[in-house]
């Protein structure tokens, strides 16, 4: 119950203040990012990039895909690095600025040992912040996005597993803005 409060209370604060998302708008943003991965899964805390694609539906709802890639060292055997990537579908929530997601995600550990391609089907959930300029077109954007997935999903765990992922990064809405379609 406190987690639908607290989404309520954070649309509700930026209901008044949607001039920049209209329906039919995309989206196309780059960003930077900072991991930590499970402790099962042996690997450092990295640095990465990504990019993301959204379509608004309408003013408070878009669908957006995301991709990203890190190369964190093992810290099973502390030699070499294996590349990581998250697949991710999320629908976002918008109220304003700020916004929560969720979806699905993918993650692929590359060919380098100790992982020799591992898949892993997670869900996620996240919030962030589109910090407005240039004419409501361009967006520093800020998010905090958590992974997890149950007990015998995939990698041959029997427990949960749970990553953490921060970005910041510039998106770009394209498309009308500024007034609502059908006006």
């Amino acid at each position: 119950m406190r987690v639908l409060t607290g989404i309520g209370l954070l649309l509700a604060g930026g209901i008044g203040s949607l001039t920049a998302q209209h329906r039919g708008q995309v989206e196309i943003g780059a960003f930077g990012s900072y991991t930590r991965y499970d402790s099962g899964f042996q690997l450092d805390n990295q640095f990465g990039s990504g990019g993301r694609l959204g379509f608004f539906l309408g003013d408070h709802f878009s669908l957006e895909v995301d991709g990203s890639v890190t190369q964190p060292r093992s810290k099973f055997s502390g030699v070499g690095t294996t590349t990581v990537m998250f697949g991710s579908a999320s629908l976002v929530i918008s109220s304003g600025s700020a916004y929560v997601l969720g979806g699905y995600s993918r993650l692929h550990v590359g060919q380098n040992p100790p992982n020799s391609a591992s898949q892993l089907n997670a869900v996620h959930g996240g919030l962030g912040e589109r910090i407005f300029f240039v004419d409501d077109r361009v967006a520093l954007r800020v998010e905090a996005r958590a992974y997890y997935r149950g007990p015998g999903g995939g990698m041959a765990s029997p427990h949960w597993v749970g990553h953490f992922t921060g970005t910041v990064g510039l998106s770009f809405l394209l498309g009308r803005g500024g007034e609502k379609q059908g006006h």
